[in-house]
C-alpha cells in the first residue's frame, strides 16, 4: 500500500538530525516547481510561511517535498530501508520526490516497525507477533 504522508515524520526527524531545519525554522508552503514536479496540497490552497511543527501537523505537501529535495530521495529511502522499511517503487523507478506523497509502497508491518523508532529513541524493529519472539532492533 502507499504510505503517503505516514513517511513525513521520518523525513522531518532526519532533516532535524542533519541540521537542515531546527525547531524554529519556517518553511514555505507556496507553489514551487522541482524540476518539472509541482506538488500541491490536499486542500488545494497554500499557507505561505509555516513553522516546522505546523507543516508536519497539517501534513503540508510542498514543505515536505522541499525537505526531501534537500535531503535526497535516495538517501531518505536508504535510511528507511536500513531500518527495515523497504519502499517499493514502480517497475524500474528510483526513489524520487513523489515518494513523500505516496510514490512508493510498503507493508503495514514494516511501517509499524519503523514507527517504533519515534517512541524508542530511534530504535526501529520488527513487530513481534508472538510473546516469545526475539526482538530485532536497528537504529533509524
Amino acid at each position: 500500500r502507499s504510505p503517503g504522508s505516514t513517511l513525513k515524520p521520518f523525513l522531518y526527524g532526519m532533516a532535524l538530525d542533519e541540521g537542515l531545519i531546527h525547531s524554529e525554522s519556517l518553511l514555505i508552503d507556496a507553489p514551487q516547481n522541482f524540476g518539472g514536479y509541482a506538488p500541491g496540497n490536499f486542500q488545494a490552497d497554500f499557507s505561505g510561511p509555516v513553522s516546522v511543527s505546523e507543516a508536519l501537523q497539517r501534513s503540508l505537501n510542498v514543505p515536505a517535498v522541499d525537505l526531501l529535495d534537500r535531503l535526497g530521495p535516495e538517501r531518505f529511502a536508504g535510511r528507511l530501508r536500513h531500518a527495515g522499511l523497504r519502499l517499493r517503487m514502480p517497475a524500474n523507478a528510483a526513489p524520487n520526490l513523489s515518494l513523500i506523497l505516496g510514490g512508493g509502497s510498503t507493508s503495514l508491518e514494516e511501517l509499524v516497525g519503523a514507527y517504533t523508532a519515534l517512541a524508542r529513541g530511534g530504535l526501529a524493529g520488527r513487530p513481534r507477533l508472538t510473546p516469545g519472539a526475539a526482538p530485532h532492533e536497528v537504529r533509524l
